[in-house]
């Protein structure tokens, strides 16, 4: 015979919990922390929690990821030199990869899209 005394740790939480407390802990502002104490979890559990979502649902490759995005007029950026204006307009998308790719604001969505994905895997 097993004598268990104080709370039972292990718990089972449904899917909808789990993704109501990920929700929250995604809250802009959020901390994994707060949202573990408020729920009596650890912080590590949401963090496997996150994983196993993603794991579940992978990304593809074809979805567009949203960087920042700094507007600057007439400012050096990393200390290369600022863009030159034009009559019609300039955009500068910087990569993580630290190439540049500059276009004239008229460009095709559809041909901006495709430059973008060139300029990522290059």
């Amino acid at each position: 015979m097993e004598i268990i005394t104080g709370r039972e740790r292990r718990r089972q939480w449904s899917t909808e919990e789990k993704l109501r407390i990920l929700e929250e802990a995604s809250a802009p502002g959020a901390s994994a922390a707060e949202v573990a104490r408020r729920h009596d979890l650890l912080p590590q559990q949401i963090y496997t929690w996150r994983r196993q979502l993603r794991a579940a649902h992978p990304v593809s490759h074809q979805t567009v990821s949203f960087l920042p995005v700094d507007l600057r007029a007439n400012a050096a950026v990393q200390g290369k030199p600022a863009p030159r204006p034009s009559s019609g307009g300039q955009i500068e998308i910087g990569f993580t990869n630290g190439r540049t790719l500059r276009i004239g604001v008229g460009v095709d969505a559809e041909v901006l899209r495709r430059l973008i994905r060139l300029v990522e895997e290059a």
